[in-house]
């Protein structure tokens, strides 16, 4: 098993990806502690983990402010004694959807860039303590890939492109900390999996992408085979980054 013994914190799990990392990452020996506000989908998770045999408990906590941060990151160490990997999911585009830029509320602007910036920065810290007392950790953010592109809002493409900077410098201000820091990037919206297990990847490229995808890459990233990867941002788009564009 590629994570055995290793203790992660998936903050911002439910949905899709925030289901199918921790699933995956519990079937490769770790043991899982999920972070959300809503205790709902953070109970359904830990059965589902159980349910393949893999061990996880969960904490309600609102990650975008520094108390809620601590919270998560506190009871990971009560729970396990440490935090190996930080995988950090929060993140939403649904803020002023549809708003241009000269008629949004200043507290819609922040609200984006809570969610999609400002709660990594605060759980990321919230962990790296133990990291650097322990002389080891991997943290793994989810960005966007062209941000631009995407039919979101301003407030998100800042976001997510300013947390492409954010892990770059994480991985040179703690890298002699033995500490990786590393960001993916999604094209949009990716299919989320059925119950259960996370199947085998699919080597078939040109297809819509899954949540699947994303966990295996993540799950490299996050694992030994990787230890010499940091600062990077992977895209994993299916090759949309490189399709073809015809001529109108």
């Amino acid at each position: 098993m590629r994570l055995q013994g290793k203790v992660v914190l998936v903050a911002g799990a439910g949905g899709g990806i925030g289901t199918a990392v921790p699933v995956l990452f519990a079937q490769e020996g770790a043991k899982v502690v999920l972070a959300a506000r809503r205790p709902g989908p953070l109970e359904a998770i830990a059965a589902q983990i159980a349910g393949v045999g893999g061990e996880a408990a969960w904490v309600s906590a609102d990650l975008v402010t520094e108390a809620g941060a601590a919270k998560a990151a506190a009871f990971a160490v009560e729970q396990y004694g440490r935090v190996d990997i930080l995988f950090n999911n929060l993140g939403d585009s649904a803020p002023g959807r549809g708003v241009p830029l000269h008629e949004t509320a200043e507290a819609v602007w922040d609200a984006l860039i809570d969610i999609n910036l400002k709660g990594l920065y605060l759980v990321a810290r919230a962990v790296l303590p133990g990291m650097i007392a322990q002389g080891s950790g991997v943290i793994i953010h989810l960005s966007s890939a062209s941000p631009g592109r995407l039919a979101a809002h301003p407030g998100y493409g800042a976001g997510k492109g300013a947390l492409v900077g954010l892990t770059q410098s994480l991985a040179r201000q703690y890298r002699n900390d033995n500490i990786r820091a590393m960001a993916i990037a999604l094209p949009g919206p990716v299919a989320n999996i059925p119950d259960g297990r996370v199947g085998p990847p699919n080597p078939r490229v040109g297809r819509p992408g899954s949540s699947e995808d994303i966990a295996y890459a993540a799950l490299f990233l996050a694992s030994d085979e990787a230890a010499w990867v940091t600062g990077v941002v992977l895209t994993v788009d299916g090759g949309s980054e490189v399709s073809l564009v015809r001529p109108g």
